[in-house]
């Protein structure tokens, strides 16, 4: 299989790494910006119609990293306790161990330097009195050489029309939030990605997911947050590496008293994955 990769070369820290939702909701707005909000259907029609983007992952100069499937931690590769426990807690893997994860097969956690996130002091005054409080603001930093990267799977006219100038715009003005305050900006760079991946009927999602039916093996977490200013409700999504069977995930459409309706990305990103021979779970 293989896939447009699109790095994002970063200039300055980002306050988190972005989930496809997120990156998805930033390339809308761009698009809308670009173009109008037909424009913004028409990519929204694209990826109900097949067109697919990954959460961002991290990358090391050539070195791309992957998320782990949940499917190996239900096998015993028969390690010592301790490089047991460091694969167990593992959140990501390099593309030749995850390819091996794949297919069951024994695979190594690499260790990984790449990013840390940190917690920077900061002073708030308030308006009328003047009074100091310290709050703290995290942020994520990018050793030399590293940065983030997505994936996009679709026709090439959508990404030439409209991820790759909203990806170019978004660059210039952020990704994330406090792009106002300089966050999220980056110099963006595009090639390619090959995953050699097994035949099987499941899949695990390179994508945080609002599934249509129960997944197979999942982890899930809860998100909510801002769009144009008006808050959006928490919903409920399965995590990357999660493992599905014949699910594309969904778009969830809000509206938030605004001229248009807001799309929320949870569509899939399906990489074949083969399963233990387990009772009850296939």
């Amino acid at each position: 299989m293989e896939f447009r990769a699109i790095l994002l070369r970063p200039k300055g820290p980002l306050t988190e790494i972005p989930k496809a939702d997120t990156l998805f909701g930033a390339i809308a707005s761009a698009v809308a910006v670009l173009y109008d909000n037909k424009a913004v259907e028409k990519l929204v029609d694209a990826f109900k119609g097949g067109a697919r983007i990954s959460s961002a992952f991290p990358y090391f100069n050539d070195t791309f990293y992957l998320p782990k499937p949940l499917s190996v931690e239900l096998v015993d590769f028969g390690k010592e306790y301790g490089e047991a426990k460091r694969i167990r807690r593992a959140k990501y893997l390099d593309v030749r161990n995850f390819e091996r994860a794949l297919r069951l097969e024994p695979f190594e956690a690499p260790e990984m330097n790449v990013y840390e996130k940190v917690s920077i002091p900061r002073v708030v005054l308030d308006r009328v009195t003047n009074d100091s409080a310290l709050y703290f603001w995290d942020e994520v930093r990018f050793r030399e050489g590293a940065g983030l990267y997505f994936l996009y799977s679709g026709p090439d006219d959508v990404f030439r029309d409209y991820i790759e100038p909203a990806v170019r715009l978004l660059g210039d003005t952020g990704i994330g939030g406090k792009s106002t305050w300089g966050f999220g900006l980056f110099e963006p760079e595009f090639s390619k990605l090959k995953i050699d991946a097994p035949d099987s009927e499941y899949e695990v999602t390179l994508s945080n997911a609002l599934p249509t039916k129960k997944p197979v093996l999942w982890r899930i977490f809860r998100k909510g947050g801002w769009s144009f200013e008006r808050r959006k409700p928490k919903m409920t999504f399965i995590e990357e590496g999660s493992v599905v069977k014949n699910d594309p995930g969904r778009f969830e459409e809000l509206d938030l008293g605004l001229s248009f309706r807001v799309h929320i990305y949870g569509l899939t990103f399906p990489v074949p994955t083969l399963l233990p021979d387990m009772e009850g779970l296939k």
